[in-house]
Order: structure tokens, then C-alpha cells, then sequence
């Protein structure tokens, strides 16, 4: 396999300390034109001043590690340099603020990676990473006023996240909605934000890796990791305004069903099973968390229920469901502008309004009849293989595809309810396609 190697700096990058043979050179919250180098993170540094209190270093330095991790996922291609068309090996020097911090928890966080993404990461952290910049106390672009914040949620524009904000604001709490604002998502976020009836604070971050030469993978299966260290600076913010030591509510808001991913036939296991929200990666970034001393506490309130429940649970009125419709579930949206209504989450998210009792009035591409129709396999692929998935099964058989997804809880209450939402969200999923006379 070949070794991809990416070195990041801090300062501008010229001829003279760059362009070492075999090495990427990437600027870290900069900018660079230099032919043959990248770039990433060039205004994240001013949007996080833009908030009312200062971060952290430790929450800082996690932000530095998850921009190197989305720069090396972007810029390396996995069908040209990954091994079998799939799996990248990465060998990253990155400096930090404090090293030191993040050397007893580096092969955690190698380990957590390469659960997330399929690759084998190696860092090597060096001294002289950018610190955290000092937060504006008066700014005509201040994004975020942190006074009486008491939680952090991460908000995607997706129907689970929409519903956990809403949840959050019935129940009188006062979030700050994290969000990736890369072109097109800031857009459907921004259209749904005056939706909700409450107050809450928005920080919406844009990595923008940039590389001056062609090519970008688009798989992009770190993207999660970036997502909650942009949530883990707004924590740590919230946590020195209120001078506390205790930890931040961050909320991750995904139903079950999804958040394990339990693969749907045997030969998606790996490459087409996606874990950004599976529980035990998000137990091993708390884990690291805790160590380095990062105050936020990782919870998804929906892990055991299945988006069906979720929606039904929530029971929105006429004008909620009216947002309910403009919020984005497709893993294919951006190559159309559309959502395709075939891929897995379009599937999840039709069945969801299905079982709900709740007429889906998305604009889709595609009905699921034909999909199943079309000659090109790739259209087709992810309908059967969700029929394939619902088909009946041994409660046995259903164990050990949930088991494949991961490492589940070992307590015996968590980890039965990990069963049971795969179960719940096939049944859910089943009785969908029935009505579509996809399955008999």
C-alpha cells in the first residue's frame, strides 16, 4: 500500500520550506498558492473569535488534529492510493499547541480513526501549532452569544437533527447549533433555522480544503470527526464563560437504526457501512475527550429508537411538518440538487414519514419503483439490497448482522436496546416497501 504523507504548517508556505518529494504540504488556517500544496481551513481561526467567549487550547489542538484528518480525506484519493481501491495508510505531522496533551491518547485516536474511515492514520505531533484565537467582545458578525447557552447540538439540516433541535427548544433548553457550512448546506440550514420556536445560538464552521491540483475523494467518511470538534470548541467556550468544570451536554441527535448501520447484505460489511454516529466510536472519542480533558458529555437521546419513532414521538403540527419537508436526508442531494429517493437514508426517511402516518411531501428523484426498473445497477442497488436486509430472519441472524457493525455496550440494558432499534428499524423499513409493493 502506498504511504501517504501530509505535512501541515502553520506559516505561509514557500520553495524553500515545502515541496519535499513524497510529502503533501498543507497550510493550516491559511491560505497558499503554491503549485502542488493545499489548504485547509483558512477563515475557521475568525469564526471561532466570532464567538462571545474564548475556547480552549485542548479544544483548539482538537480542532487543528480534525481539519488534518478532513484536509488528508479530501486531498488523498481512495481509488488511486487506497489499498484494494478502498482502505488509505496516512502518515500526518501536525504541530500543536501542546503535543504533550495528545501523545498518551494518540493510538486511541489512530484506533477510533481508522474505525470511522477504513485507513490506517499515524500522527506525529509536533510544538508549534496555532493557538486558539482570543474571542471578539463586541463584533458586528459575532455569530454566537454563549450567555445562558446550557447545551451544544450538532445540526446537520437532516430530519433527525431538525427534530432533536426542536425537542431541545420544547423543552426549554437554550442551545448552540454546530453545523458544517459548506455551499449548499449553509442554505437549507439557514431555511430551516427560523422554523424554530425558541432561542438558539448558531456556530456554523467551513473546513474548506482547497489543493492546487486536481482532484478530490468525495467518500468522505471523516467528515463526522471534524463535525464534533467544531462542537467541542463551543463547549469548551461555554465551559470557561460559565467558569465550570463540569461537562456540556453535546448532542448528537441520530435515530438508531442509522447510528448502527448494521450492514444490510454480507458484502457491505466495511466499504458501503458508514459509522459516524456508531456508539462505539462515539464512546472511544469520549474516552479521549475525558482524557485530554475536554469538557463536553457525547449523548444520542435517539440511539434507541427508529426515525419512524422519532417523527411519530415528535408529533409535529401543519407548519412543522411544512419544515419537516425541507429538511435534507439524501447521502446524493449535491450531485443533483435533489434528493434522490433511492439511496438507504431516502428509503429510511420515506418509511419514516410511512410509519408516522405523515404523507411525504419531498420532492424525490426517483420512486422506489423506478429505481428497481432502471437498467443501471447503481440505481437499483440500494432498494434490493434494503429488500434483501428485511427479508425474515432468525433472531439469531439478526444479532450477528448488528454485531458486525461493531463493538456494541456490554451493560445489559444499552446494549439489548441496540438489538432492538436494528430490529424496530427493519420491521419499520419492511412494512414501507410492502406498501410499495417493492417486497410481498
Amino acid at each position: 500500500m502506498t504511504v501517504s504523507h501530509l505535512k501541515f504548517r502553520t506559516e505561509q508556505l514557500t520553495v524553500a520550506n515545502a515541496g519535499r518529494s513524497g510529502v503533501l504540504d498543507v497550510r493550516l488556517y491559511g491560505a497558499t498558492a503554491l503549485a502542488g500544496s493545499a489548504h485547509i481551513g483558512n477563515t475557521v481561526a475568525d469564526q471561532v473569535q466570532r464567538l462571545s467567549a474564548n475556547t480552549t487550547t485542548v479544544a483548539f489542538d482538537l480542532l487543528s488534529i480534525a481539519l488534518a484528518v478532513t484536509a488528508a480525506d479530501s486531498f488523498i484519493q481512495r481509488n488511486a492510493l487506497g489499498e484494494n481501491g478502498w482502505a488509505r495508510d496516512f502518515d500526518i505531522e501536525l504541530p500543536l499547541v501542546n503535543p504533550n496533551t495528545w501523545q498518551p491518547v494518540k493510538e486511541r485516536l489512530e484506533h477510533a480513526l481508522h474505525f470511522l474511515s477504513g485507513d490506517t492514520w499515524n500522527f506525529t505531533f509536533l510544538s508549534g501549532g496555532r493557538n486558539r484565537p482570543s474571542a471578539m467582545q463586541t463584533h458586528k458578525k459575532r455569530i454566537a452569544n454563549l450567555a445562558g447557552v446550557d447545551c451544544v447540538s450538532l445540526f446537520s439540516g437532516g430530519l433527525d437533527s431538525w427534530i432533536g433541535v426542536n425537542n431541545l427548544l420544547r423543552n426549554k433548553r437554550v442551545p448552540i447549533l454546530v453545523s458544517h457550512a459548506y455551499t449548499g448546506d449553509r442554505k437549507y440550514q439557514n431555511a430551516l433555522f427560523p422554523t424554530f420556536k425558541g432561542r438558539a445560538e448558531r456556530f456554523a464552521v467551513n473546513a474548506s480544503p482547497m489543493r492546487q491540483f486536481s482532484g478530490h475523494d468525495t467518500t468522505m467518511r471523516t467528515r463526522s470527526f471534524n463535525f464534533v470538534a467544531f462542537a467541542a470548541v463551543a463547549a469548551e467556550a461555554i465551559s470557561e464563560l460559565n467558569r465550570t468544570s463540569a461537562k456540556v451536554p453535546l448532542y448528537v441527535p441520530e435515530n438508531g437504526f442509522i447510528a448502527l448501520n448494521a450492514p444490510l447484505t454480507p458484502r457491505r460489511v466495511g466499504t458501503l457501512s458508514t459509522r459516524t454516529t456508531h456508539p462505539h466510536y462515539l464512546s472511544e472519542l469520549q474516552a479521549i475527550f475525558d482524557a485530554v480533558g475536554i469538557r463536553a458529555q457525547l449523548e444520542n437521546p435517539y440511539r434507541h429508537k427508529t426515525k419512524g419513532q422519532m417523527l411519530k414521538d415528535f408529533s409535529p403540527g401543519p407548519s412543522e411538518i411544512g419544515a419537516a419537508m425541507n429538511t435534507v436526508s439524501c447521502g446524493k442531494w449535491k450531485r443533483k440538487g435533489i434528493q434522490c429517493g433511492h439511496c438507504v437514508p431516502c428509503i429510511i426517511r420515506k418509511s419514516a414519514f410511512f410509519a408516522a402516518g405523515i404523507s411525504d411531501t419531498t420532492n424525490y428523484g426517483w420512486t422506489l419503483q423506478q429505481a428497481i426498473a432502471h437498467d443501471n445497477v447503481h440505481t437499483k442497488d440500494d432498494v434490493m439490497s434494503m429488500a434483501f436486509a428485511v427479508s425474515p430472519s432468525k433472531p439469531t441472524d439478526l444479532t450477528k448482522r448488528a454485531l458486525a457493525s461493531g463493538p456494541l455496550p456490554l451493560e445489559a440494558v444499552e446494549r439489548q436496546g441496540w438489538f432492538d432499534v436494528h430490529h424496530q428499524g427493519l420491521y419499520e423499513v419492511a412494512d414501507y416497501l410492502r406498501s410499495e409493493g417493492v417486497i410481498s
